[in-house]
């Protein structure tokens, strides 16, 4: 099946939803926008019934339209396009995440965040590792780019608690996923899409009762793993000069499931911190310094781990994996409506600083003797940069031009010790040489990655605003500078394997479409170009194994991932329904993948050659849709809403499914909010296919890479969720969530992929059965 035959449905449905469309027409509303000078503060605006939006997307930030009370509200995106524009006038998909649906859906973490978002999904280690990455629409890990304020979260890296689960969420006011590569923006990394936070301002704690000082305490927990949080936010100031600081604690324990084993025992235990000085002395300026800290400690008993393995039986396993980011950054905002060429400006300078540190201690009984195997790996990376972004808005004859342009520079440090000590309990001897490895090594030199992007985008409105065209192009340059002379590399390279440094450039052109065909209907289309620069773990990792009998050779010859990605669908948006279908089909190329190359020998013996390699990469295409219908024209009332995701995945390496490919998935739900928004609920119901689509050759070439053969095959199933708030006053809310209502016993695809139906640990995999989240929030 390709695009075209995906297209089919979307373009039958457009019929359906014109003639929809028509007959609940209503009469048209004026816009109303509320007025920010962030361009992260993505406000929302009120439905138009004339052909105005794309005009008014131009001119969002700068100028004030007519105020009126009207009784639909738009959402506005802003990773998009780097600018604020309408979430339904914009040429590709993207989902939103406000303050309030964080609050009311109760996310603590990525898993929590992707719930009830088809398409979309987070692997979980529940073994001990917790949260990895994002999976979008089949592309994972550090092929998604995750960011906070402009900031790059680290990269994950193949260690057991590597994760990108950092950051706090209730230190966030906005979350925006946009599905698919989005290179053209944001460069390397966003060939598989873009999560992108916005941490919280003073203003936004000042706004809620107008006073110059706000204190709140946020007080929660968790039934599936004992989750105690504790919140707490305090800021003032004025508009001119505001301060905040939040602080979160999160003490917690290992998940719970369904299974007939019990999980390994955790505890876990976590900070963030959060501070922000914002100084604005005018209208038209407005500095910001941000700082921020996090970090998470996770204690576990591995119980799963314990046990007969290779060469000896383990007796004893305890695991202590920390992790850390922490970062600062100086931004500035210029903006100024009335300015001929210039409207707006914003730059920023960063550092940020990252650690993973994995610290395990075995009992071990080989032979007849007893030893102490004491392990640290540990994954750093620091990047230090700056970005700079200019727009302008102006007019040729009867186009309306918004031209988005800028760059972006950074460099990061990427280290991986690892080190390793067993000592003979009997003897007392302690021995460096471990696995066939020598200790401390690294299995990649210290490396430095420059990054320089180049980007231009114009979103030009004609015919009357009815058609909008979104054209852009960015030019990247990358470096990638080893330092050959590390000398716990040197120790595990024995083979002296040269590994050099190198630099190229690519360009991503994107072209976008949105056409209006009614006031309620409107087309879109897109194409991108997605790129990734070869990562340094591929291009330089180089070491000999004489106990396993294998080698891996370091490639400075890789070329870039790149992706070519089109999507087309229709959107329908009334006073009561708002609805849209997306068809999407996205070609890979040139994925990297470590594969075997043959036999060498070593010493005279024989070893088994592995190498980083591009390989032919992936396809995949699919349908998505979310829509809600209002069963009154007001936002208060029963509203049924529904999302659902299909595609399909191929690895064109072997001709076989990608593995990295989520079932379908679909979600329902009946929701319900009073007057004033005093109180509300929602029924949700979620319904997953079973997986049948599997590669269990272990073929390689694609990130669904794996060994392991007789696969488990989840079945389908069916939860219910139970979720409601109520303000007390306009101190107090409560919130409160009961998950898995039914009690099921299932498992997600994205947490037993690459698990075999024989492991003895399968059961550990099963998700939460019924449990209850509860939430209060008290404010002065």
């Amino acid at each position: 099946m390709k695009l075209s035959q995906l297209l089919c449905p979307v373009i039958c449905i457009t019929s359906l939803l014109i003639l929809t469309a028509r007959s609940a027409r209503a009469d048209p509303t004026s816009v109303k926008v509320a007025q920010s000078t962030n361009t992260q503060d993505a406000p929302k605006i009120t439905h138009t019934k004339e052909f105005q939006q794309p005009s008014t997307n131009a001119q969002l930030l700068v100028q004030s339209p007519p105020v009126v009370e009207p009784e639909l509200e738009e959402e506005i995106t802003v990773t998009g396009t780097r600018t604020p524009r309408l979430l339904n006038n914009s040429a590709g998909t993207i989902s939103i995440f406000d303050i309030q649906k964080l609050e009311n859906t109760f996310v603590r973490d990525i898993g929590d965040l992707i719930r009830y978002e088809p398409g979309i999904s987070v692997n979980n280690r529940p073994t001990r590792g917790g949260n990895s990455s994002f999976n979008i629409r089949g592309i994972e890990g550090n092929r998604v780019l995750i960011q906070v304020d402009g900031v790059r979260v680290p990269d994950v890296l193949g260690m057991t608690n590597t994760s990108r689960d950092l950051v706090d969420f209730d230190a966030l006011k906005r979350v925006e996923i946009v599905r698919g590569a989005a290179s053209t923006l944001y460069g390397s990394d966003a060939i598989g899409g873009v999560v992108s936070y916005t941490t919280k301002d003073p203003i936004d704690y000042l706004n809620v009762f107008g006073k110059p000082v706000y204190f709140s305490g946020k007080f929660g927990y968790g039934s599936a793993d004992n989750d105690l949080r504790q919140t707490y936010t305090i800021a003032g100031g004025d508009k001119k000069l505001s301060a905040l600081l939040l602080y979160t604690r999160r003490d917690g324990n290992e998940t719970q499931n369904r299974g007939s084993l019990d999980p390994n025992p955790q505890t876990i235990d976590g900070n963030n911190v959060l501070g922000k000085i914002v100084f604005q002395p005018d209208h038209r300026n407005i500095f910001k310094l941000t700082g921020e800290l996090f970090d998470r400690q996770t204690n576990t008993n591995v119980l799963s781990s314990v046990g007969p393995t290779v060469g000896a039986t383990i007796l004893g396993f305890n695991a202590e994996d920390y992790s850390r980011r922490s970062r600062i950054s100086l931004a500035y905002e210029y903006v100024n409506p009335s300015a001929a060429i210039l409207q707006r400006m914003r730059t920023q300078i960063y550092y940020q600083d990252a650690e993973t540190t994995e610290t395990v201690q075995q009992l071990r009984r080989v032979g007849l003797s007893n030893r102490q195997r004491n392990s640290q790996n540990q994954f750093l990376q620091n990047v230090l940069g700056g970005d700079l972004q200019f727009e302008s808005n102006f007019k040729t004859g009867s186009l309306d031009h918004r031209l988005s342009y800028g760059l972006e520079i950074f460099n990061t440090n990427t280290s991986r010790p690892r080190d390793n000590t067993e000592i003979n309990l009997a003897t007392g001897v302690i021995n460096k040489n471990i696995a066939g490895e020598r200790f401390p090594n690294k299995t990649f030199p210290d490396t430095d990655t420059l990054r320089l992007g180049l980007y231009l985008q114009n979103e030009i409105t004609l015919a009357n605003g009815r058609l909008t065209l979104i054209p852009g192009i960015r030019y990247d340059y990358y470096k990638l500078d080893p330092n050959k002379d590390d000398a716990d590399f040197a120790r595990i390279n024995t083979s002296n394997y040269n590994v050099e440094g190198f630099s190229d450039s690519a360009i991503s052109p994107k072209l976008g479409l949105i056409f209006q065909v009614t006031p309620e209907v409107s087309l879109f289309a897109q194409y991108a170009r997605g790129f990734r620069s070869p990562p340094y773990d591929d291009a330089s990792i180089a070491f000999t194994n004489f106990a396993f009998g294998y080698t891996v050779l370091p490639n400075a010859d890789l070329k870039p991932e790149t992706s070519n990605n089109f999507e087309a669908g229709v959107r329908l948006n009334t006073s009561r329904l708002n609805a849209g279908i997306t068809g999407f089909y996205n070609r890979y190329s040139n994925f990297i993948d470590t594969v075997f190359i043959g036999n060498v020998l070593i010493g005279g013996r024989s070893f088994q050659q592995f190498q980083s390699q591009n390989t032919s990469g992936a396809e995949i295409y699919g349908v998505e849709a979310k829509g809600e219908y209002r069963f009154s024209t007001r936002s208060d009332g029963f509203s049924l809403f529904t999302a659902l995701a299909y595609a399909v995945g191929n690895n064109l390496e072997n001709n076989q499914p990608l593995n990295s490919i989520d079932p379908f998935k679909a979600v329902v739900g009946l929701r319900y909010r009073s007057p004033a928004d005093r109180w509300g609920a929602e029924l949700v119901t979620t319904l997953v296919a079973a997986k049948d689509r599997i590669d269990e050759t272990g073929g390689a070439g694609t990130p669904s890479s794996t060994t392991a053969t007789n696969l488990f095959r989840p079945s389908g199933y069916t939860t219910l969720d139970f979720l409601a708030f109520y303000k007390l006053n306009s101190n107090v809310t409560l919130n409160l969530g009961v998950f898995n209502l039914l009690n099921q016993k299932y498992f997600q695809w994205s947490d037993v992929r690459g698990v075999s139906v024989s492991d003895r640990n399968l059961d550990l995999y099963t998700q939460p059965g019924i449990n209850v989240a509860a939430s209060l929030t008290i404010r002065f």
